[in-house]
């Protein structure tokens, strides 16, 4: 049983989103944990996007990446989308070779590179479309 401090995976804002950074081992309760803490923030904070940063997980297994995965869907629908930030070469790989459905995944090499693509998610999103007639 988990009861201690040292699996809970730390939340900040950031330039209006909330930054994780996972450098725990990752188990259904700290995974559950995060989940519910991480939407709580979300709607508390009015938190535009979501930064995973991943550089401390040397092994990701298929069932702990589909749950980072609903966590982010989750987060979406919340109006936060999500990237993915430092994805360990051996990580992307086992995914790749495990098939692993990564089609929805935005990913970044480091924090830096994220809150650039999380600026330009809300410059699209907020440049008007023009509508065809």
């Amino acid at each position: 049983m988990e009861t201690s401090g040292s699996n809970k995976i730390p939340l900040q804002i950031s330039r209006h989103c909330v930054v994780a950074s996972i450098q725990v081992d990752l188990s259904e309760t700290v995974l559950r944990r995060f989940r519910n803490e991480l939407l709580e923030l979300i709607q508390s904070s009015g938190a535009t996007g979501v930064i995973l940063d991943v550089s401390g997980i040397e092994v990701m297994d298929h069932r702990d990446f589909e749950a980072l995965q609903r966590t982010m869907a989750m987060a979406r629908l919340m109006g936060a989308p999500s990237v993915l930030a430092g994805l360990q070469a051996g990580v992307v790989s086992s995914l790749v070779e495990l098939e692993a459905d990564t089609d929805d995944i935005v990913a970044a090499l480091d924090l830096d590179d994220a809150f650039g693509i999380m600026e330009r998610l809300h410059t699209e999103s907020a440049e008007p479309r023009d509508e065809d007639s």
